[in-house]
């Protein structure tokens, strides 16, 4: 295992790079993970894990997963000193990170699909909490809008906590989009509006996509006029408005339960 201990080694600079420009990531098709458990995630969900960086200390904490994990790397060096000080700069680092290959898994649209569209969400926690609840309620893809934040910035990926490994996802001009699948998919726009149809009261047909907009703004007049039909989440008392991810949360919740209803459940 070749030993890494200068902040300044060409292989350090490119975790670095990769941690924290977009641009970077992009152009290479790599990000960067953190973290003993969603190392754990990428092994599992079969992601391609270029090199692995470990600290002396996590080296000897133990855990049985880092073995099979240096055993799947391509390349596995250990970090010390100043080069693990760079790397590693959270305020509780775990000792290991890895480079690997951005997925490109993208949803398959059918007639009995559910999916989930983010159109313009800024914040990386909300969009990986989105991403990850929207696997967890079983839904078969996202669609992001290209001005959204960066899906694998190291916020959205520690915010998905490895859902974003499996989920079939597709980045794309959300307006073109809905207007070339229109009558493929129905889609709903989620709008704070009491004059819209209530949630409780909708039914939702086999290919439906539910819209989140911008956190603060919400979707525009434009964009829900791209939309089959709106729907808003019935409140009391005086609260406005929902943060976006528990907002979707609901919505997701309540499109499960109606494909559990015509479906027979997941």
């Amino acid at each position: 295992m070749e030993t890494i201990a200068s902040k300044d080694n060409p292989k350090v600079r490119s975790y670095i790079k990769l941690a924290s420009q977009k641009k970077e990531r992009m152009a290479s098709g790599r990000f960067v993970l953190e973290g003993v458990k969603l190392l754990e995630e990428a092994v599992w969900s079969g992601l391609g894990i270029e090199s692995v960086f470990i600290t002396e200390g996590c080296l000897e904490s133990g855990r049985g997963e880092l073995g099979v994990l240096r055993e799947l790397s391509e390349k596995t060096f250990l970090v010390t000193g100043a080069a693990a000080d760079r790397i590693f700069q959270s305020q509780s680092p775990q000792g290991v990170g890895a480079v690997c290959r951005i997925p490109v898994r993208e949803p398959v649209l059918t007639d009995q699909g559910r999916y989930l569209g983010l159109w313009n969400i800024q914040d990386p926690g909300n969009v990986g909490t989105m991403i990850r609840t929207a696997e967890a309620l079983g839904f078969d893809g996202v669609i992001v809008s290209e001005n959204s934040c960066d899906l694998f910035s190291p916020k959205t990926v520690r915010a998905a906590m490895g859902a974003l490994f499996r989920m079939p996802l597709l980045r794309t001009d959300m307006a073109l989009f809905l207007k070339e699948n229109k009558g493929v998919l129905h889609s709903f726009a989620s709008v704070v509006d009491p004059s819209a149809p209530l949630l409780t009261e909708t039914e939702f047909p086999g290919g439906s996509l539910m819209l989140i907009g911008n956190e603060g703004n919400g979707l525009s007049p434009e964009q829900v006029a791209l939309c089959d039909e709106r729907i808003t989440i019935p409140m009391k008392g005086r609260t406005e408005s929902f943060n976006a991810a528990m907002a979707a949360t609901i919505l997701m919740w309540e499109m499960t339960r109606s494909r559990g209803s015509s479906h027979g459940g997941f």
